[in-house]
């Protein structure tokens, strides 16, 4: 039996469902072309147990859906699964190509959404799309798995947990899957089954991937409850690898060629214990990956990020998210602008090459001073990027149920795309990030440092010189232009 899972990309129009929004958000999702870590580790386990499994990364690939439903044809799948992620409208595209092959190419073949968009629009999709057969909500490898075995017998989604399916017109809700308590039984994921895609990783343009590029996870889930995030709802609670079992695929990857690597862990540093036994078994074993992760700025002392650098972090991404304590409140972040100070000093003493900081602008609460505030702090802070991105609203998510419960957004109208509630103009917010980018840039004290830290880091001289070296495919005039105006 044939299994063919997609990663799609987001539609060509219609998603977003704020005025003038598209062009911005097309230009963010640019930045996301990751190998899929989520629909990776599915194929890997399906494939370990004896199923005949291929990815389709049609995300990466840049490939219509003519192209999509060419392979699709060529796989002549039983069972055709479909990631799909609220926030870049991936469920529109995956809607329009499972119709396609139900009427063009097998109307018998099991269509199945997953991923965040599935598992909190479950209903919502099955309601809109009799074509769709079922959803799997949250965590997926036993879900897919029993979904193979039974398909394979003849049988249906009766018993099965963590599905959402239709029976005679009726959407059936199986009762939750329990969570895998220990992830280290997961097999490594097995990244051939990507196929012949270069991936690579880029900071607002700037390639740095210098060499082959992966992706890992190690840990699912989140400890805390940011109320703009749906990671907790998704995953569970935070569940960490031990620090042997990531270093044996660490290992793997590095005898496999690669040499960078970012971890997709939505807080990387929460357990410092961890950390530290994983920086002694890495050095001891002496492997030599560069690395990015996200790191939580309360958790950001002397002692762990030195322990990063040395077992290989050369980018350190903070979610700072606002300039107004009383915003960051709002969000549950657990944070304060102190901490932010301190975690963004420490990193810079311990030499780590590349420090980002991430901000969130446009909540539903927040006025166009506090805006001003955030945008003022990105300015302050000694980093070397900021990013910023507009609120997304999405089902999954507290402030989704907040604003739902408060009649401030009607969810039949945006929850196959999302939404931002905003208190000033977006016009005036998206200018607002482009001039706040131009200031950040422009500054002679930063442009010195940069080129002291160049002269300085050995990581960032070979990212200067990767760059320099494939200037041709580098298109450093429309990814800059932003910036500079």
């Amino acid at each position: 039996m044939k299994v063919s899972l997609i990663f799609p990309k987001p539609p060509e129009k219609g998603f977003f469902s704020v005025k003038d929004a598209e062009q911005y958000v097309k230009e963010k999702i640019d930045f996301y072309g990751f190998p899929p870590m989520g629909i990776l580790y599915l194929a890997t386990y399906l494939s370990e147990n004896n199923f005949d499994v291929s990815i389709y990364d049609q995300f990466a690939r840049g490939a219509s859906i003519n192209d999509t439903l060419k392979r699709i044809k060529h796989e002549d799948p039983d069972i055709l699964g479909f990631s799909t992620i609220t926030t870049s409208g991936t469920g529109i595209t995956s809607a329009e190509i499972a119709k396609r092959v139900k009427e063009e190419i097998n109307p018998n073949v099991k269509i199945l959404f997953g991923n965040y968009h599935a598992t909190f629009n479950d209903t919502r999709i099955l309601n809109k799309y009799p074509f769709i057969d079922a959803c799997i909500r949250g965590e997926g490898e036993n879900t897919l798995l029993e979904i193979a075995e039974k398909t394979e017998k003849g049988h249906g989604f009766e018993d099965i947990r963590g599905v959402s399916y239709r029976n005679n017109g009726r959407i059936i809700r199986n009762e939750d899957r329990p969570l895998i308590e220990n992830i280290d039984t997961l097999p490594f994921p097995n990244r051939k089954l990507l196929g012949n895609v270069e991936y690579k990783s880029e900071v607002e343009g700037l390639d740095i991937s210098l060499g082959n590029f992966a992706t890992a996870s190690s840990s699912r889930g989140c400890a805390f409850q940011c109320t703009f995030c749906s990671s907790a709802m998704f995953w569970g609670r935070w569940r960490p690898r031990s620090p042997k079992n990531i270093v044996e695929e660490l290992s793997l990857l590095e005898n496999q060629g690669y040499q960078n690597l970012y971890w997709v862990d939505d807080n990387f540093t929460i357990s410092k214990k961890r950390l530290m036994e994983l920086s002694y078994l890495i050095r001891k074993e002496k492997i030599d990956l560069k690395w990015m992760a996200e790191g939580r700025v309360t958790q950001s002392s002397r002692e762990l990020l030195t322990a990063m650098k040395h077992m290989g972090c050369k980018i350190i991404s903070y979610g700072v998210e606002s300039g107004s304590q009383r915003v960051l409140d709002w969000y549950n972040k657990r944070i304060t602008l102190n901490q932010v100070y301190d975690a963004i000093k420490n990193s810079k003493k311990v030499g780590i090459d590349i420090i980002l900081a991430n901000f969130i602008v446009g909540a539903p609460i927040e006025t166009r001073e506090e805006i001003i505030d955030t945008f003022n702090l990105s300015l302050k802070l000694d980093i070397d990027f900021p990013q910023f991105h507009i609120l997304g609203i999405i089902p999954g998510n507290w402030i989704w149920d907040q604003m739902v419960d408060a009649k401030r957004i009607n969810p039949d109208e945006c929850w196959e795309v999302g939404t931002a509630i905003l208190n000033i103009p977006l016009s005036e917010l998206m200018a607002r990030i482009k001039e706040t980018h131009r200031k950040f840039m422009q500054r002679p004290r930063y442009i010195s440092h940069q080129i002291y830290k160049i002269l300085k880091s050995r990581y960032r001289q070979k990212a200067v010189w990767y760059n320099i070296k494939n200037i041709q495919r580098w298109d450093i005039w429309n990814r800059w232009k932003p910036f500079w105006g």
